[in-house]
């Protein structure tokens, strides 16, 4: 075991992997303090040093604040709450070096048997694990008619009662070197905590038996005290042999939760005796009232009895029974949960739908609290993905009505990652994604039982999980064949790489499994769009970028704008051609008397046109696009021309490599612009003489470039059409401004009339050196004034007077 004072990747390796939210101890100094000065961390490394080489623990690390966690509904009783413990994280980042190589000791010599205990070893998925192997014990037994004897251990107080006694003698029955069990000792014999309500504060305690939790080392060393236990218990009976050629272990335990599975009477009671009394060695107890039993005889659940020191053991018949997040009832099955997961749902639904919030908060507390509550029974009970479907249909009630969406939405819109993203998740998505990783995590376990078995608690023909994950790793390798392939128009280089599956490790695998899960979802989304002739009609939309909203957005985005965009986006806005269709009203435009679809109030109506709203409309965004140039424009202008020096390189580093920017518009500091807003431009003379008049002329003198560049607001299918046709009519002007000695440009700009901006403007940007911040920042501004614009223009489609009146 390595015995040598921490270094300084373990320290940084620990601090990095700490959670910056995570309580601070009685002296107030939260780990965001050592992650966000390193200069302090290295002063306390050199501390940890000196701790480790005088073998003396300071004080302030043996000081715990202890906060009282109610374990009930309605806790009174000092043994109804558990208390947390919330050390100093100076000495929370010491032992955290401490435990992880004693856990590398322990494990590299297989002095913990993983097929029983689980807790405290990283690299296992122990709840998840254990409650699947046990579910699936206890559904074979069933199914072929076997017998098979469980019971559910409740121990008393297990944490609070265990004797730093049993920890030294595991200490030493494991050979942990001297110096590690040295500091564990000075650690422990002045452990004191205070319990701190918001009437008082208790005094100082000492923790003269038991662990704390909230202790980084504290797990660890329970998990060894009871590996003392179970390896002097279950020698005694033998475990469930299977046709796999498998021998199952009789006890599985993880931290204090024991579970005995035996396949006689006899030898269940020859287990619960032996362990019995080696509890009570170590000081524990078991406490029978809150045990339980589940004895199974030729496939049905039988009464059977089973005593603790002449206590007897409830069986599950009397009342469920709850291990490790799952329940267990008298019929062992999932219907009953699978209902409570239902009225879970519905409950949270109503509950979040009474609070009085607005719909985007709403929205969040489903996001942010329901959702997450639900993951795990949908990952640890056989719920079919039927009753999954019918769960979303509900949800989806919901969220279109706090959105202000109408009923017709489809759930494309609420889910898709196509042109428009919402930050709420698909609860089917979810589901799937759930049962993946579950079936990923049991498949890839280091435990040969639980891998051999990979018993993923599933139920229905619709979707198995076994399946999905056959497909999407089938579909990894073939990908991975055919290597990076050109999506779309944006030209050689610009779509990401693929990660490659045969180099990736098992965690790296489980997130492409995952996320090409995700990418089947959103596939067959996609599929519905194109079968939707109005709400999938942005499936032809090209050279368009796409837009997703963020909880930042949302936050700041007036609730009628998010139900225009959604509206608008996808074409269920109360137009009169929609009103048609919906109450057969009259389709007719109130201004022209044409027929008033969506498209005609925003880009088509003659009079709006005549009235000046649509460039009104162009000129607001014409602004934006500007203001973004203009900020270039003086940066590059302000820059100069003095040489930059030389970067000397010092010896045994390597130079780094400089970053070339795509712009051509560097060599030049004396860029001029003129824009075409509220007044009539004119191309300089110097550059051409013309009566066209483009909304942007950029041009440099000394380098004799100029840049014409046209923005056009149109309906989002005819972005390519308006590129066209404004090329072409400024191509002339280009000609004869190269005939004069200039290197001309026509940039034809689009943004849609929705707020989808096109891929030209990122093209215009990026040649004039926009980058970064700024261009997200004016791609941002530009899509948002053209959804404001003709969200105003959509609001007033039935006024016939426009401007100043």
């Amino acid at each position: 075991m390595d015995v040598v004072p921490p270094r300084w990747k373990e320290v940084e390796a620990v601090v990095r992997k700490a959670k910056a939210s995570s309580a601070p101890g009685p002296n107030g100094v939260p780990y965001r303090v050592y992650k966000n000065a390193p200069g302090v961390l290295r002063f306390l490394w050199k501390l940890f040093k000196v701790v480790w080489h005088k073998q003396s623990i300071p004080t302030a690390w043996c000081r715990a604040g202890g906060v009282l966690i109610p374990k009930e509904k309605e806790s009174v009783r000092i043994d109804q709450f558990r208390t947390i413990s919330l050390l100093n994280v100076e000495g929370k980042i010491f032992f955290s070096i401490v435990a992880k190589r004693l856990v590398q000791y322990l494990e590299k010599n297989g002095l913990i048997d993983t097929t029983v205990q689980k807790a405290g070893i990283p690299g296992f998925a122990g709840c998840i694990e254990h409650t699947s192997v046990i579910w699936h014990q206890i559904q074979t037994a069933k199914q072929e008619g076997r017998e098979l004897h469980v019971v559910f251990l409740d121990l008393a107080n297990a944490f609070g009662s265990v004797p730093h006694s049993l920890i030294w003698s595991a200490c030493e029955y494991f050979r942990v070197p001297v110096e590690i069990v040295n500091i564990m000792k000075e650690y422990f014999k002045d452990i004191r905590l205070c319990i701190g309500t918001g009437e008082f504060v208790s005094d100082w305690q000492k923790l003269e038996v038991g662990i704390m939790a909230g202790c980084t080392i504290s797990p660890l060393a329970f998990t060894m005290a009871m590996e003392m236990v179970i390896r002097a218990s279950k020698w005694v009976v033998g475990g469930e042999r299977r046709r796999e050629g498998l021998r199952l272990p009789p006890i599985r335990a993880f931290m204090d939760d024991m579970t005995l599975l035996t396949t006689t009477v006899p030898c269940t009671k020859r287990l619960l005796e032996r362990i019995n009394t080696n509890l009570r060695w170590a000081r524990m107890r078991i406490k029978p009232s809150k045990s339980r039993s589940i004895s199974v005889t030729k496939g049905k659940v039988v009464e059977q009895k089973f005593t603790v020191e002449g206590e007897e053991i409830p069986s599950i018949r009397v009342r469920p029974v709850k291990s490790l997040g799952r329940w267990y009832n008298a019929d062992l099955s999932d219907r009953e949960q699978v209902e409570q997961l239902r009225k879970d749902v519905v409950e949270g639904l109503e509950k979040i739908d009474r609070s009085g919030l607005p719909g985007k908060l709403k929205l969040w507390c489903m996001q942010f609290g329901l959702f997450p509550r639900v993951m795990w029974p949908m990952s640890v009970y056989e719920v079919p993905l039927s009753k999954v479907e019918k769960l979303e249909r509900v949800v989806n009630s919901y969220v279109k009505k706090w959105l202000g969406v109408p009923r017709c939405l489809s759930s494309v819109a609420l889910y898709g990652k196509g042109i428009l993203q919402l930050p709420i998740n698909s609860l089917v998505e979810e589901f799937k994604c759930a049962k993946v990783r579950t079936e990923l995590l049991l498949t890839g376990s280091k435990d040969r039982i639980v891998s051999g078995l990979a018993p993923n608690p599933s139920k229905g023909k619709k979707w198995k999980p076994k399946v999905a994950v056959q497909e999407a790793e089938a579909a990894l390798r073939h990908g991975e064949i055919m290597g990076n392939v050109q999506i779309g128009r944006g030209g050689l280089g610009r779509t990401s790489g693929k990660p490659m599956w045969r180099k990736a490790d098992q965690k790296e695998k489980r997130r492409l499994v995952v996320e090409q899960i995700r990418r089947q979802e959103e596939a067959s989304r996609q599929v519905k769009a194109v079968s939707l002739a109005k709400q999938g009609q942005w499936l032809n939309w090209e050279g368009v970028e796409r837009k997703q909203v963020t909880w930042r957005d949302l936050w700041s985005m007036e609730s009628n704008r998010l139900k225009f965009l959604l509206g608008a986006t996808y074409d269920v806005l109360p137009s009169p051609d929609n009103l048609r269709i919906w109450t057969d009203g009259d389709p007719s435009c109130t201004l022209c008397s044409g027929v008033a679809t969506l498209r005609h109030i925003l880009s088509g109506c003659k009079v709006s046109l005549a009235q000046g709203r649509y460039t009104w409309r162009h000129n607001q965004v014409l602004k934006c696009l500007a203001a973004g140039i203009e900020m270039r424009r003086q940066q590059v202008n302000a820059e100069g021309s003095h040489k930059k020096g030389i970067q000397f390189v010092r010896e045994g580093e390597k130079s780094k490599r400089a970053v070339k920017s795509r712009s051509t518009t560097q060599e030049a500091k004396d860029w001029q612009m003129l824009v075409d807003v509220g007044g009539k431009l004119v191309v300089p003379q110097e550059i051409v003489t013309t009566n066209l008049r483009p909304d942007i002329v950029y041009w440099s003198t000394s380098q004799q470039v100029v840049y014409f560049i046209e923005l056009t607001v149109p309906w989002e299918s005819s972005l390519e059409e308006a590129y066209e046709r404004k090329k072409l009519k400024y191509e002339e002007l280009r000609l004869e401004a190269e005939q004069k000695g200039w290197k001309a440009r026509v940039f034809p700009v689009e943004v849609g009339c929705r707020g989808f901006v096109g891929r030209s403007v990122i093209s215009l940007l990026g040649e004039l050196g926009v980058g970064g911040k700024n261009l997200r920042k004016t791609v941002r501004e530009m899509s948002e004034e053209a959804a404001r614009t003709s969200n105003w223009i959509w609001m007033r489609r039935a006024v016939s007077a426009w401007g100043k009146q």
